[in-house]
């Protein structure tokens, strides 16, 4: 005759049930994931090196991506012919992409919606971007979007630039809000891979360049826009209440 367990018994062996939290706060990233600027950056890079005299090729301007003005100035010093003429080829790249701009950026595609949708749904939303602060709003300004923000940390306003975790750390602590109950929004593998090591659930919506499997394995969801980011979070709140 077959063993009965009873339902203590069969309580017991059942392995304990995993509480996810859920999603309070979104974090996004800036460039490329709300405002369409990495190609216009790419661009801005191309016409410095022609008026400098460099080279520059793709593999290098996109693995910019993420990266503060001194960490790319540290890190690619040699390649653009020392700090100070890499400080003057950055600057002259912020001039070449603001003037692009004037007339060629644009909200990545879903952008204003999926911020307005999660803004009234109640979550709180972050902005963590590589970009200065003075960038960051002349990019957002245009579009009446800043407000929507409840916290936001630029550039060098965190400790240590991405892949470190820290500028998402810091705008969870400005929200008043638990890593663990923090989503992150983001492009560039520099970005997924600081939001994952913030310990946040990382939504990647890829721009100019196709995630890894290293990208795409810290990944909590690989979207094709922010047109499918509340579905998505809601889908997850849903999943983590039951």
């Amino acid at each position: 005759m077959p063993m009965r367990i009873g339902r203590a018994a069969k309580a017991r062996l059942e392995p304990p049930r995993l509480e996810i939290p859920m999603i309070k706060a979104v974090l996004f990233d800036l460039d490329g994931t709300i405002v369409d600027t990495e190609s216009l950056s790419a661009k801005a890079w191309y016409l410095t090196a022609d008026a400098m005299g460099f080279t520059i090729d793709d593999e290098t301007i996109y693995s910019f991506i993420g990266l503060t003005r001194p960490v790319i100035i540290e890190r690619y010093a040699n390649k653009l012919g020392g700090p100070d003429r890499a400080d003057e080829a950055f600057e002259m790249h912020y001039e070449y992409k603001f003037e692009l701009a004037k007339t060629e950026l644009r909200l990545m595609p879903g952008a204003e919606e999926a911020l307005r949708t999660l803004s009234a749904q109640g979550f709180k939303l972050g902005l963590a971007t590589s970009s200065a602060r003075d960038i960051a709003t002349r990019e957002l300004e245009p579009f009446g979007l800043m407000e929507l923000f409840s916290a936001s940390t630029c550039g060098t306003e965190a400790p240590a630039s991405k892949p470190q975790p820290d500028i998402y750390l810091v705008t969870a602590e400005k929200l008043g809000v638990a890593p663990s109950e923090c989503a992150v929004v983001e492009d560039s593998f520099n970005g997924v891979r600081a939001g994952h090591a913030a310990g946040m659930r990382v939504f990647l919506i890829p721009d100019l360049v196709s995630p890894t499997p290293e990208i795409q394995s810290l990944c909590t969801r690989q979207l094709g826009s922010l047109h499918e980011l509340p579905a998505s979070i809601a889908q997850l709140n849903t999943e983590a209440a039951q």
